[in-house]
């Protein structure tokens, strides 16, 4: 009788220990504790319990992406963390109660300088510990002035941008979740677009061990040679008209070219498949409004830039992207600010005086300056691969920002030198969206469910085949179709509801 009385007491002792451990002043306590935590060169500078709603900072580069963030509601309970790691990188670490035992880092976009509390608050929503860097600056993501002070180019700060912080910040994240839940994540992922899928591609690259899979969308690598080469639009305008394209004559032409070729997949839907394979005669694009002049010129455009004597240095997009950001009345930030300040050291220069030669000059010194630190084209993953890491990248076919075909050529450059399409498959999977923009956005499906197929690939050892995108409007399903791996194209099989991923093929 008394062995059983002790065995109550004991089994009673139990449960009150751990409705202490999940209690509420425990997780207050163990919050507040996380503030006490020690590093080398990082301090904890607050951390602080949050239940169903956050106010974060408002700022303008949060404004540009078109996160809402004056208020995040919805939320689960969850330990939030500021983190500052030296000289001035700032870091936001997200830890749920009801944790599902994984880490999901964030990326950032543009110059970045800011941290992504909307795409924070998915992923703590969805049970997983997360973290996310303003890569050592704040400000504006359009800026790109911050590699600037004094006169001088803080090498630092560039180093801090292209790979430091998002190695810290994984390396501090993953001892603090180890400090507040006694344990490592059991898996590790990253997930960013454009130059969040840079960063990604730089871990894989530099620090492979840091992720079990990395999601990776529009990434902005060949830094070196697609950021001047999104100058190229205006500088062609400039020489060859003295201004730029009308941009309603520019929708036209889109638009009429979308739907001549519409119909050639053998669905109407506003989406072209492939428009890298479209043929253009100057006669059609007469029919549309454009001189002679013009034609030259968006022909250019479309082809990308080339050296003075017509030469290929990178690529173009696509003549179904939309054509406002790169070619309209003003040239974007971005590579305007690169010029300046990583390029010149000069916040004086203007770029209408390049011309075709100060062009070229331009975008060779950004390779010779830049593609060893921030260029994260390095084909070889082998460690990647030999660690166990799985990879997933998608493109959207309209990306009126970055050029597609630029992470088609990375691919390529992946198959050769990791051994061919049947080794590649081991661990990495590309995938082209037709008819979607930068990221998001686009007439074609661009939510794609990616990230899940990623992590089932991780920790089921089951590789994606075709991918699912979807278009959502209202809160609706408007368009549904399946994503197959490059180089395969998606072909419908000829009836059947076209919004039935089953009714399609992958060729």
């Amino acid at each position: 009788m008394m062995k059983y009385s002790l065995l109550f007491i004991s089994l009673l002792s139990q449960i009150s220990n751990i409705a202490l451990a999940v209690s509420p002043d425990s997780i207050v306590e163990r919050c507040n504790a996380l503030t006490e935590m020690k590093f080398d060169n990082a301090k904890v500078i607050k951390s602080e319990l949050i239940e169903e709603r956050f106010t974060p900072l408002t700022k303008l580069a949060d404004t540009l992406r078109g996160a809402e963030n004056n208020v995040i509601t919805g939320l689960p309970q969850f330990c939030r963390v500021e983190l500052a790691i030296q000289p001035e990188i700032n870091i936001e670490i997200w830890l749920p109660t009801q944790w599902n035992h994984r880490l999901q880092a964030i990326g950032g976009g543009g110059y970045a300088g800011f941290i992504p509390f909307d795409e924070l608050a998915v992923a703590v929503k969805d049970g997983y510990a997360t973290v996310a860097t303003d890569t050592g600056h704040q400000g504006n993501l359009l800026e790109g002035n911050f590699v600037f002070k004094n006169n001088q180019l803080q090498a630092d700060a560039i180093a801090d941008f292209a790979y430091r912080s998002v190695h810290e910040m994984t390396i501090k994240a993953k001892q603090v979740i180890e400090n507040y839940y006694g344990q490592m994540p059991s898996f590790s992922y990253w997930n960013g677009c454009s130059t969040g899928g840079r960063q990604g591609l730089m871990e894989a690259q530099k620090f492979p061990a840091d992720y079990n899979g990395l999601y990776i969308t529009a990434p902005a690598i060949q830094w070196d040679k697609f950021l001047p080469s999104e100058l190229w639009p205006q500088i062609v305008m400039q020489e060859e008209l003295g201004q730029p394209i009308d941009l309603a004559k520019l929708d036209k032409v889109r638009q009429a070219i979308i739907n001549l070729a519409d119909e050639q997949d053998g669905i109407k839907d506003g989406i072209i498949d492939d428009p890298a394979s479209l043929e253009i005669t100057d006669e059609f694009l007469k029919q549309q409004g454009l001189n002679n002049n013009e034609i030259v010129a968006l022909r250019k455009i479309w082809q990308g830039p080339t050296t003075q004597t017509g030469q290929f240095l990178w690529y173009g997009i696509e003549p179904t992207a939309q054509m406002d950001a790169l070619a309209g009345s003003t040239p974007f930030p971005i590579p305007v600010d690169y010029l300046k300040y990583w390029i010149n050291q000069n916040p004086t220069v203007d770029w209408k005086q390049l011309g075709y030669k100060g062009f070229e000059n331009y975008f060779n010194d950004s390779v010779h300056l830049y593609r060893p630190i921030i260029g994260t084209d390095n084909a070889d993953l082998s460690q990647f691969k030999h660690l166990g890491g799985k990879m997933i990248i998608w493109h959207g076919w309209d990306d009126k920002l970055i050029p597609p075909k630029g992470t088609i050529h990375y691919y390529n450059r992946v198959l050769k030198i990791m051994g061919g399409q049947n080794d590649t498959d081991e661990f990495l999977k590309l995938y082209m969206a037709p008819g979607v923009d930068h990221c998001k956005g686009g007439e074609g499906a661009d939510k794609i469910n990616g990230f899940q197929s990623l992590v089932n690939w991780v920790e089921n050892k089951q590789p994606p085949t075709t991918l699912t995108a979807q278009k959502i409007e209202k809160g609706q399903i408007t368009l549904q179709r399946p994503l197959c791996p490059y180089p395969q194209k998606t072909v419908y099989k000829g009836k059947g509801d076209t919004n039935n991923p089953t009714n399609f093929e992958c060729q």
